[in-house]
């Protein structure tokens, strides 16, 4: 239910506050000396910003009436990025609320939220979504500025160009609810009985919609896939056009949800802990895999990394005897253009593999991490909470299939217990040089059974994930 999403807004909560304790003061055995900035008392606040090829860096906040700075959290001030505020804000120093770097548009990238509080209670929030090529890029329409007439009212005028896309009656997968978007930008969410659960206004492009929040401010993005759905990336959620709102199992749907919550209250999944996100849905076409395909001949002549396409077609699922059995395959499409011409024959790879989304564990194909009595081609991994994850699969490479250079295809069968529900399915980009493309095909002995955090050779914030018990 809405009251249960997770949304990209106001931060007047005491993580922050915790947050910027935990920064600015000494921690542990730590000592700071005279000589070491972070003493000085103009640290505002702190965070972790990550960016695809640049990691994670903890960073701390400085505030002035024009910017917001984020300097290494080191003893010597060293600038690590920064903001530049669209006005003059006098009493920034002493209005400053909180900051997040968090992913807001679950492109895996951190962008900016500065969040201020002025004498009057007047809220001032000033958003930066992060490009690659421009760093960060302000935005008037996801903010909220104290000349707003309802803190939340976004601009019009692009929105008019897209906002006929969009316009009708949305059923959110899996949920007693329905999104309904109107031809004025406004929207709102109800239940099977159309009744209001949350309203706002909303800013439209050809990439998808982000909903405002009339009551609270907050924002929440979705995104536009290729095949016309929405998808709530923070939420991992999918809606799909509909003709009608149908009467669901009011009393399923609301135990369902409570249940969802209080598991989600007793512990934090791993990968939601580190901000990956389900970016992609099975039976739901093909999704692109950025730098997901590596090609060379030799011992790594001429190699090169391009774009592939992947989906997950699913081919069976039965429950027996308290085991889930899923069938289910891989698909990776890789286009003609991401293949260089090469002289001699060529080696095209890509990388993919399963994950346990509660503890982030990878699930490695090799029978030294457990003897399975289904046969050797099968691997057997036991989790941190007892469960058992068995699984086997095979590939099937074919070239010129089509418009396609290649496409290969990876058959899994899976067992686990019938109330496990964090399987994941990764595809993974690819190194930018040889060497670590060549190292990363000994992954089972360097990093076996890791944690995806922990494994050097992949870039977690750049795959994309599949939930397998969706």
């Amino acid at each position: 239910m809405i009251s249960q999403m997770k949304r990209a807004g106001s931060f007047l909560t005491a993580a922050f506050v915790a947050l910027s304790l935990c920064a600015c003061g000494s921690g542990g055995d730590q000592e700071l000396t005279g000589d070491d900035w972070r003493v000085s008392g103009v640290v505002a606040g702190s965070g972790t910003i990550t960016h695809t090829g640049e990691g994670s860096v903890d960073v701390l906040v400085t505030i002035s009436s024009e910017s917001a700075a984020f300097y290494r959290d080191s003893p010597e001030q060293v600038l690590f990025d920064s903001v530049l505020f669209p006005m003059e804000i006098p009493d920034a120093e002493q209005s400053f609320n909180a900051i997040s770097f968090d992913d807001i548009n679950g492109d895996g990238e951190s962008d900016v939220v500065v969040n201020f509080i002025d004498e009057n209670d007047a809220v001032t929030e000033l958003v930066w979504l992060w490009d690659p090529d421009e760093r960060y890029i302000y935005r008037e329409d996801l903010s909220i500025l104290p000349s707003d007439p309802e803190d939340a009212e976004v601009t019009t005028g692009e929105t008019s160009d897209f906002i006929g896309d969009y316009v009708g009656l949305w059923e959110y997968q899996g949920e007693n609810l329905w999104l309904r978007i109107e031809d004025n930008a406004e929207w709102a969410f109800v239940n099977d009985q159309d009744d209001t659960l949350d309203s706002g206004t909303l800013w439209a492009d050809e990439n998808g919609v982000t909903l405002h929040f009339e009551d609270t401010g907050d924002v929440l993005q979705l995104n536009r896939d290729e095949n016309g759905n929405l998808i709530d990336v923070v939420n991992d959620g999918l809606l799909m056009p509909t003709e009608a709102i149908q009467e669901a199992d009011r009393t399923a749907s609301e135990t369902a949800s409570e249940t969802a919550s209080e598991t989600f209250e007793e512990t934090t999944p791993y990968f939601s802990e580190n901000g990956l996100s389900i970016n992609a849905l099975i039976d739901n076409g093909t999704y692109l895999l950025k730098n997901g395909v590596s090609s060379y001949s030799g011992l790594g002549d001429g190699y090169n990394v391009d774009d592939c396409y992947w989906e997950i077609i699913k081919k069976g699922d039965y429950t027996h005897d308290g085991i889930r059995e899923i069938e289910f395959d891989a698909v990776c499409y890789v286009p003609m253009s991401s293949i260089p011409a090469f002289s001699q024959q060529y080696v095209t790879n890509t990388d993919s593999e399963l994950y346990d989304f509660y503890t982030g564990v990878w699930l490695t194909a090799a029978t030294s991490y457990g003897d399975s009595s289904r046969g050797e081609n099968y691997y057997l991994h036991t989790l941190e909470s007892g469960e058992q994850i068995e699984f086997s699969y095979s590939t099937e490479w074919k070239n010129n299939v089509g418009d396609w250079a290649s496409v290969l295809t990876k058959s899994y069968i899976v067992y686990f217990p019938e109330d496990y529900d964090g399987l994941v399915f990764a595809a993974e980009t690819e190194p930018e040089a040889y060497r670590d493309c060549a190292k990363r095909m000994q992954l089972d002995s360097i990093s076996p059974e890791a944690k995806i955090m922990d494994i050097d050779l992949v870039d977690p914030y750049s795959c994309l994930y599949f939930s397998l018990c969706y």
